[in-house]
């Protein structure tokens, strides 16, 4: 038995399949990146994964050749186009909700009472690594891409990576990753415990993840379930108070001298030069 969102054409997608729920990136021209459109999208696909009693486990997943590209950086995103003009103090507020906000839809998903896993393939970058932090198990396709490149476009990781990754992988591989910026790849992403599994391909990416959600389905939910409420019961705290400083702390620098000449060098491919200002 299965039940399909019937907006194929929506930004993300939930349906579900007897025991197992897919929530789908549905942005695949654009690599998935995320907009403010797209994150109010995937709040409301959430809310469909939390009020479907039937499902057991939720699959988080990427349409097309990319997991998720990140922040959009495209001047149609309405995040880039509130930080174009002068820095002022109703602007640098109006940044600090926004990123709440967001934050909040990612610890929706960590919260969400079923075990999810983030199914990985192509571009897993910025934001959409941050997103891929959210789900309880990581499995990726030899192809991935990892990284969280804010830092070279003078910005502060902010909706969670900051929290989440040292816990995943530990703090000295954290810092690396988010004072670098670099890309690194599947393999890397499995010997620093970023990933569970690496999987030859897409397809074949796509099987390992439904046979083990069918194996996670097939056990008592409210054991599974339970072990999941232990699991986020003793990082609640700390992580709410870590996220609130962390907005303020991004909003204190959007925008730059240094963000205007990172989003221009993106454009234009080619290394910024950066004052510190």
């Amino acid at each position: 038995m299965s039940t399909e969102d019937p907006m194929h054409d929506a930004l993300v997608t939930y349906h579900r399949e007897d025991r197992i729920g897919s929530l789908t990136l549905n942005r695949p021209d654009k690599r998935n990146a995320l907009n403010l459109d797209l994150w109010r999208a995937l709040d409301a696909a959430i809310a469909k994964a939390e009020e479907d009693e039937e499902a057991r486990i939720v699959l988080v997943k990427g349409a097309g050749k990319s997991f998720c590209a990140g922040l959009d950086l495209s001047p149609e995103n309405q995040i880039v186009g509130a930080l174009s003009g002068q820095p002022s103090a109703t602007q640098k507020m109006a940044f600090y909700r926004t990123v709440r906000r967001i934050q909040g839809i990612h610890t929706r998903l960590e919260r969400l009472a079923k075990p999810t896993i983030a199914v990985i393939q192509g571009h897993c970058l910025g934001a959409g690594l941050e997103l891929a932090l959210c789900c309880d198990i990581r499995i990726c396709s030899q192809d991935a891409v990892f990284s969280l490149p804010e830092a070279t476009l003078a910005i502060i990781t902010d909706v969670g990576g900051l929290q989440r990754l040292p816990r995943v992988v530990g703090k000295g591989f954290a810092r690396e990753i988010a004072f670098r910026g670099h890309r690194f790849n599947a393999e890397y992403a499995r010997s620093i415990g970023l990933v569970n599994h690496v999987c030859g391909d897409p397809q074949a990416l796509e099987t390992a993840a439904r046979e083990m959600a069918l194996e996670i389905a097939a056990n008592p939910p409210l054991a599974v379930q339970g072990a999941k409420e232990v699991f986020l019961f003793q990082e609640r705290a700390a992580l709410e108070e870590s996220l609130d400083y962390n907005a303020a702390r991004s909003s204190m620098i959007m925008p730059s001298e240094d963000l205007f000449e990172a989003m221009a060098a993106f454009m234009q491919k080619r290394k910024g030069e950066f004052k510190g200002a």
